[in-house]
């Protein structure tokens, strides 16, 4: 029953912003529950500790790496200097559309918004933290992260982690869309939920009236 109304408000909130409706992309019961708790029992644990709350899928290490940008790459990759060296950090959990590039991932014109929207959070030189998930790199060698742009006070508080952590902002201000990219999964249904209120309110690319989460 509590799934059914869920579905009935995902679907009067598709009319009210003139939005096509995706069930797929419907939050549970369940999701806002985990979103409800996670804000309202947010901890601040020290570095080193591993943390869970009901607004994470699974624990994640809190140790942070302190690293330099060097380059915009695109909406979810950036090039750092980390421990003497240059490294590229594909940001988990979040996919923008191409910044560049050539065939089937050439560059668009949304591609290029989200990287200049990225552009003007962080600069070169720009002092971040990277944190782990499960796995530490891609198969071409680029570092897994969530990006913290300000050392975090709590690792679970949903508020903190959208304005704080790279991954959501740029999902909370609408230029990208959620990746479960499993194992590295623990924010995912944080990250689910600010995309979604970012579609439902127009922010960012979504302003555009154009479904182009598709074409990533």
């Amino acid at each position: 029953m509590a799934a059914a109304i869920v579905l009935v408000v995902g679907v009067l909130l598709s009319y009210a912003s003139g939005k096509a409706f995706i069930p797929s992309e419907v939050l549970t019961d369940q999701v806002l529950s985990n979103i409800h708790h996670a804000e309202r029992q947010a901890v601040t644990l020290a570095p080193g500790d591993e943390v869970a709350s009901l607004g994470l899928r699974h624990t994640v290490p809190t140790v942070l790496e302190e690293a330099v940008l060097v380059d915009v790459v695109d909406g979810d990759s950036i090039d750092v200097l980390v421990g003497g060296k240059e490294k590229t950090v594909r940001m988990i959990g979040i996919n923008t559309p191409e910044a560049g590039g050539t065939g089937q991932e050439k560059g668009t014109a949304e591609g290029a918004q989200a990287a200049n929207h990225l552009r003007m959070i962080l600069h070169v030189g720009d002092v971040v933290y990277l944190q782990k998930d499960t796995t530490d790199s891609t198969k071409n060698g680029q570092l897994l992260r969530f990006v913290w742009i300000a050392k975090p006070t709590s690792f679970t508080d949903v508020n903190e982690v959208r304005a704080k952590m790279l991954n959501a902002k740029m999902l909370a201000e609408g230029y990208g869309v959620a990746h479960k990219d499993k194992p590295n999964d623990a924010y995912f249904t944080i990250f689910k939920a600010s995309q979604l209120e970012a579609y439902h309110a127009d922010k960012g690319l979504w302003a555009e009236g154009a479904d182009w989460s598709y074409a990533i």
